[in-house]
């Protein structure tokens, strides 16, 4: 249902009668007035503001108290339908299961994006003409039937005569409602195709062919990988539509596409991981998926009264406790629901329970005594107890004069400092958060663990550098820059020659630490600092050992920047010489390390107009 110019057309007189009878304050709904009616208007005459004049009705697009306002004016919509509802007049759907007691739904309202729902009768359209007619009269607010659709459920006789009878259009399943294909089978991957099609869209081939690496890396991670986002808020992403967005995001940060492939350096699972661990920080989407519709099963143990959670427990029930829906594998029922109840096993593992009352938490099998639950902690004692689905409120005051003394004592003990809390409700708590509230990174970050690795993340993505030379930096601690002999291991038959020194094989650790031309940077670096260096075997041992705190707490961070500024040089003087057959002389190449030294370090300690030798003293004070 859509409404003719929603915010434009609202009454004033009818928003402040609505908030006074909502209970709004005399001074609030003075506060309100004095917002809403002092609004000015000007019209531009070839380019210049002539007049003012005064509006009198509507709210202000982009105001942030319009939405709050317009969302009490559509409450008189609200209204009107539960009266007819009520009245019989109306019918809205039963929502339940089989032979129980359902939840009634007539209408769902978002702000001004609005369904209802009703029986296929000429009577009931009737009644809805009516009900838009009184609302449009009190409100202002116009239902424009020219832009809003009956949609049938299933097969309904005679469907056109009752839309001309409503003056609106003639829709069909699936259609789109906030957003979200509404009626689709939300296992077919075509629900993906317009996620799919936004993926292709936003990489425009002048990205493509002039974005870096460091470039790409930022448009994947701020936007390839939220594009989605919204649709596995609520679908469960199907593991081929899963593989062709992650092929499409490894294709445009590997490939940049170019119209020839190029080698993807990095396993896709390195990729995907925290940067602390070693990663690129790219989200993996069948982990980002579970941990978005983790957010339902957090909302369903912890809302009581929303209609959605009715719904639902009318469909499927509750298991005890009522944390989570009882599990259906009957072809009836909400098919949604029941894929997003599927995740319920592996989101308890990371819920625990503060007890209140302990009416609902279970005293053998929950967690709320410690990190494990006391069955897995007593299996001896749990195998002895009679009661073992027993709640911690029936069990808190017995003893069991039985169990062997010292493994009781130690149960006892665990048990010392927990109380029930008569008439607070028992609630579930987080065990990946600080804080003990569900939060999708929280989740997504316990299904991706810390492997243990050691890596200097810090160094690597310092952020006084471009991102492209990061991206460099964190590509030669895997060992994974295209030199001589990562070319030949992928079938290229090229001589391996180093082409900086042009006599010893190229590799990573011969480019960057042991080549002569390397070193000579080296010594320059460890004369700046007056420190004395001897260099690791390898890139990566070098970086880790790359702390500098003997340099002072002053010119740390350009130490830091000191050794991803030497790998890009040498890095980009040996493709000149490849790729321009042109090559600097050795002073040029140390000029040239000191001057980008320079423009990287000046910028971030407030020094722009500093010269090459006042950098030079700078970095020679401690």
């Amino acid at each position: 249902m859509d409404i003719e110019k929603a915010y434009d057309h609202v009454n004033w007189d009818f928003l402040l009668a609505i908030l006074d009878k909502m209970g709004f304050g005399t001074r609030w709904v003075n506060w309100m007035r004095w917002c809403i009616s002092s609004i000015r208007f000007s019209i531009l005459l070839n380019g210049s503001p002539v007049g003012f004049f005064q509006s009198s009705r509507g709210l202000r697009q982009g105001d942030p108290l319009s939405p709050f306002l317009f969302i009490l004016t559509m409450e008189a919509l609200s209204s009107i339908l539960k009266r007819a509802l009520q009245g019989g007049f109306l019918e809205g759907f039963m929502a339940g299961g089989r032979g129980g007691e359902g939840v009634v739904v007539s209408h769902l309202l978002f702000v001004d994006d609005t369904l209802v729902f009703c029986d296929a009768s000429k009577e009931h359209v009737e009644v809805l003409s009516w009900a838009f007619m009184w609302f449009e009269a009190i409100s202002g607010l116009k239902i424009n039937l020219h832009k809003s659709e009956l949609i049938p459920v299933g097969v309904v006789p005679n469907f056109e005569d009752l839309a001309r009878a409503l003056g609106c259009k003639v829709g069909s399943l699936p259609s789109y409602y906030l957003g979200l294909p509404l009626g689709a089978a939300f296992k077919s991957s075509r629900v993906w195709d317009v996620v799919e099609e936004i993926f292709q869209k936003r990489l425009a081939l002048w990205k493509r062919q002039y974005l870096s690496k460091g470039g790409r890396l930022t448009l994947v991670k701020s936007t390839l990988s939220s594009l989605p986002i919204y649709f596995m808020s609520l679908f469960i992403i199907p593991r081929k539509v899963s593989l062709r967005l992650e092929k499409i995001q490894r294709d445009f940060l590997w490939g940049g596409g170019a119209s020839q492939s190029k080698p993807h350096l990095v396993n896709w699972s390195i990729v995907c991981m925290e940067k602390k661990d070693g990663g690129l920080g790219i989200r993996n989407l069948s982990k980002l998926n579970k941990a978005l519709l983790g957010k339902w099963c957090w909302r369903f143990a912890s809302e009581q009264d929303s209609l959605w959670k009715q719904v639902i427990v009318r469909k499927f029930g509750e298991e005890d406790g009522g944390w989570c829906s009882g599990d259906s594998r009957e072809s009836h029922g909400v098919g949604l629901w029941k894929a997003i109840r599927k995740g319920w096993m592996e989101f308890s593992k990371r819920v625990a329970f503060k007890v209140g009352d302990g009416s609902r938490v279970c005293f053998w099998k929950d967690r709320w005594c410690g990190e494990d639950s006391l069955d897995e902690a007593f299996p001896r004692l749990y195998y002895l107890a009679s009661s073992k689905d027993a709640w911690v409120a029936q069990l808190w005051d017995q003893l069991n004069n039985d169990w062997e003394m010292e493994e009781v004592e130690t149960f006892f003990s665990r048990l010392h400092g927990h109380a029930l809390r008569r008439g607070i409700e028992d609630v579930m708590s987080w065990r990946a958060s600080k804080k003990d509230l569900f939060t999708v990174k929280s989740f997504f970050s316990s299904l991706t663990p810390c492997i243990g690795r050691e890596f200097p993340s810090n160094l690597v993505w310092n952020p006084w550098v471009p991102k492209k030379v990061n991206f460099f930096a964190w590509e030669a601690i895997w060992g994974r820059i295209l030199t001589m002999d990562q070319l030949k291991r992928r079938g290229w038959a090229l001589p391996s020659r180093c082409y900086l020194c042009k006599a010893d094989e190229e590799s990573a650790n011969h480019v960057l630490i042991d080549c002569p031309k390397a070193a000579m940077i080296w010594h320059l670096i460890f004369a700046l600092f007056g420190v004395h260096w001897v260099l690791p075997n390898s890139i990566k041992e070098t970086i880790l050992g790359w702390n500098g705190t003997f340099v002072g707490k002053k010119r740390k961070k350009a130490w830091n920047v000191a050794l991803l500024c030497l790998f890009w040089t040498l890095w980009n003087e040996r493709n000149r010489r490849i790729f321009e057959d042109t090559e600097l002389a050795d002073q040029a190449i140390l000029r040239s390390f000191l001057y980008m030294f320079l423009d990287w370090v000046r910028v971030h300690v407030n020094r722009a107009s500093w010269s090459i030798f006042n950098f030079i003293d700078w970095l020679g004070c401690k």
